[in-house]
């Protein structure tokens, strides 16, 4: 697909958040106006206009009338730019303060999957779907620190003590429970234990019909929280009040397809497709399948499973703006448009995603990494330094990996960015495979810092893997923000 296409269904889907914002603008004027006029002839019935103002009552209403009018698009354009602004430039106004030391002393939450009751592999995608939602959920609220899926999941089967819990997971609170279905009906059993204390302190029952899953989820959430950080106005649980679909059908093979998704093998992401295509034919207006389709067909393409080729572009492209069509606010929409727009160096319209991913989900790796990589590409390289290191600390080793590489050069690309020469020393030996970029770019340090480095056995290794490369080509692969910086690497890359 050519850039022209491209760039078309990303115009689409910015004029149809740029149209919300509009929408919203104009009801809340035409409302505001509407009172005006009505106040302002309930005044003119019964004063005279003429001694306050100079003016008729008929003339007072008509300039009125005009002011309105005349104010109308100057109210729209305020609105957008406000709103462009306050997205745009957010970083989180206590950022420094969230992610300090006193990031420690917030509850850590550990979910253990929950029993599948009935034994039997066919139920197991929804006992773990309805546990995976449940980590979603609590980490969009920012007053605790709740463990990544893949360590909770790591949990599974395994047996722990209390104290291995809290001493070698640092777990304050763990939240196990199970599950059993039988025809139309779930019964689900959860309970909240302290660690510190090694007891339950919140427990219940649920035994519902399948539809019910939505509420059960809901309550489940606000009860650990409210035993967690007391009484609070839980601002991060709006989900509470927007159920992603009603049919239980669309639900389900949204779940499976989600679950094939992160299994990160050819036939897996070709069976998750299929699930989540009969997620959509079942219920077309739920956006959580065609956000998760859009997010296994950039798989597919990027890991190979699938050709980058024209129709599958133009089949990411249109689940991803159907997806931000029905739900704008989607942490995984907006995390994937935040990816999108990085990979086409439009830095801004990143930023923008990406913040409002970070906004809707805080804690998840996936969300970290796109807004990590979007303030440091937007110059707040300090910021996006302490959101790479929660990613490393929430889950050093990502799904998919077998070592830590992954979070390690992001680390080093913004510790780069920010000069910290010392601490890229320490980050790219602590690197297990080296890409060209990191290599590159430690070659460049070394040389700025005139250290002689092509005896070493680093230089050696990736002189020999990246020699049918051509370096300046690569870098454009940096989707670097700075054009000096880009031109200078560029001009090393040729002299050597």
């Amino acid at each position: 697909m050519n850039k022209l296409k491209i760039a078309l269904h990303f115009i689409k889907i910015k004029l149809h958040n740029v149209g919300n914002i509009l929408i919203k603008t104009s009801a809340g004027y035409a409302v505001a106006s509407f009172g005006l006029i009505q106040v302002a002839s309930i005044v003119t019935d019964n004063l005279s206009t003429e001694t306050i103002f100079g003016l008729s009552s008929e003339s007072f209403m008509q300039i009125l009338f005009i002011s309105v009018l005349v104010l109308f698009p100057v109210a729209l354009i305020i609105s957008y730019l406000t709103r462009r602004k306050a997205i745009d430039g957010q970083t989180l106004k206590n950022l420094d303060a969230a992610y300090t030391s006193n990031d420690d002393y917030r509850p850590k939450i550990g979910l253990i999957p929950f029993e599948n009751l009935n034994n039997d592999s066919d139920g197991e995608f929804l006992v773990d779907g309805i546990v995976e939602d449940l980590i979603t959920e609590l980490s969009m609220v920012k007053e605790i620190s709740v463990a990544t899926r893949k360590t909770c999941f790591g949990l599974k089967g395994k047996d722990y003590t209390s104290h291995s819990f809290k001493d070698e997971w640092g777990f304050d609170f763990i939240v196990s429970g199970s599950i059993r279905s039988s025809n139309e009906r779930l019964r689900i059993s959860v309970e909240l234990s302290d660690m510190n204390e090694d007891r339950v302190i919140w427990s219940n029952k649920y035994d519902r019909v399948n539809t019910d899953i939505f509420d059960i989820q809901d309550e489940i959430v606000t009860k650990i929280i409210r035993c967690i950080v007391g009484e609070i106005e839980i601002t991060s649980l709006k989900r509470a009040h927007r159920k992603p679909t009603e049919n239980m059908t669309s639900y389900e093979y949204t779940l499976k397809g989600r679950a094939l998704n992160q299994k990160f093998d050819r036939a897996a992401n070709a069976e998750a497709i299929k699930m989540l295509d009969a997620a959509i034919e079942a219920d077309d207006t739920n956006a959580l399948p065609y956000s998760w389709k859009a997010c296994t067909l950039g798989q597919a393409m990027t890991l190979g499973f699938k050709e980058k080729n024209d129709a599958n572009m133009e089949e990411f492209l249109g689940s991803l703006s159907k997806a931000n069509e029905l739900n704008d606010n989607d942490w995984n929409t907006n995390r994937i448009l935040g990816e999108a727009n990085l990979t086409l160096q439009n830095f801004k319209q990143s930023k923008i995603y990406a913040t409002k991913a970070f906004n809707a989900n805080p804690n998840h790796p996936f969300v970290l990494s796109i807004y990590g990589d979007a303030l440091i590409r937007n110059g707040d390289v300090e910021n996006g330094i302490k959101i790479f290191e929660k990613m490393y600390k929430l889950e050093p080793i990502p799904a998919m990996d077998s070592n830590s590489d992954r979070p390690l050069k992001k680390l080093f690309l913004a510790y780069y960015l920010n000069d910290n020469y010392k601490k890229c020393d320490e980050i790219f030996h602590q690197i297990e495979e080296h890409d060209f970029q990191d290599w590159f770019i430690y070659m460049y340090i070394k040389a700025k810092q005139k250290i002689e480095f092509m005896k070493e056995s680093w230089y050696e290794v990736g002189a020999e893997d990246f020699k049918d490369l051509v370096w300046k080509d690569e870098i454009s692969l940096f989707h670097l923000n700075d054009k000096e910086l880009k031109s200078s690497l560029e001009n090393f890359a040729e002299n050597h």
